[in-house]
């Protein structure tokens, strides 16, 4: 579905609503809201950095071995060690409208939302100590990021616990998607350096680096038939926990913590319709 089209449809049933019969109103069975999110992954930084560190190990190590051997293809490996930083920052915001079948004072409702998210995964810095033959050595360093900004439609499910309440708990279930066109323009940058040390020659510097996008990426792998997104689209996770407390019984503010395929914090304003 594209924005435009979404847009229409938040438009046509904001214009029900207010003309909508005055009982279903008064019933309380529509929400609208805004929210605004902070969003990272860093709880599992250093599971994600082990398995990173796993992941490039033989990769960078051959890219690297196979820059120097072009100049000086007698020297070999005596010894490799390597060292990875992980980091990761993102915002989100976006509109929801929410329907409680019940009204007013029901628990269940069902929402859906266009959420306009930003996740950055970055490595700042990897180390690597290239050990090679004929006392020589490398010493260098590298930092990589990728950033996607995908615009997602979501559906979720939520249970107000004690919706009589001034200050409510809730739970949220929800699942969402993005299309592969509203990320394909996003890109991905690495860079490395480092010095390279020869016995009976000197030291030298050597240094590397690329940025493309994600759609230049997915290009070249379908020309080596590999698959770059094998479901072809972004999927969303969304498992929340919050407070939401009643400012007039139209006026509502929330706060909520939770997965967002990561984690995040989030704060909004609602209005019951």
């Amino acid at each position: 579905m594209k924005i435009q089209k979404f847009v229409k449809i938040v438009l046509v049933v904001i214009l029900a609503l207010s003309l909508g019969s005055p009982h279903l109103m008064a019933q309380g069975h529509f929400e609208l809201s805004v929210h605004y999110s902070r969003w990272n992954i860093d709880l599992l930084g250093n599971i994600i950095e082990d398995a990173i560190n796993d992941a490039l190990e033989g990769d960078l190590k051959d890219s690297i071995l196979e820059d120097i051997q072009e100049d000086y293809p007698d020297l070999q490996e005596v010894s490799y060690t390597q060292e990875v930083e992980f980091g990761s920052s993102g915002h989100n915001y976006g509109f929801e409208i929410r329907w409680y079948p019940a009204g007013q004072f029901g628990s269940f409702s069902i929402g859906f939302s266009i959420e306009k998210t930003s996740m950055e995964l970055s490595l700042p810095k990897v180390t690597s100590d290239f050990v090679l033959t004929n006392d020589s050595r490398f010493l260098g360093s590298a930092n990589g990021s990728i950033k996607i900004n995908p615009l997602s439609f979501h559906l979720s499910f939520r249970w107000d616990i004690l919706p009589n309440s001034r200050v409510t708990p809730y739970i949220t279930l929800g699942g969402g998607f993005a299309s592969f066109s509203s990320i394909e323009n996003d890109k991905l940058s690495y860079s490395w350096s480092g010095d390279l040390t020869v016995a009976g020659v000197g030291e030298e510097s050597i240094e590397d680096g690329e940025t493309k996008t994600l759609k230049e990426l997915r290009d070249e792998a379908k020309e080596e038939d590999e698959d770059f997104l094998p479901i072809g689209f972004v999927p969303f996770i969304q498992l929340n926990l919050g407070l939401k407390g009643k400012i007039t019984d139209f006026v509502h503010i929330m706060v909520d913590a939770g997965i967002w395929n990561g984690f995040l914090i989030r704060g909004g304003i609602a209005l019951r319709l």
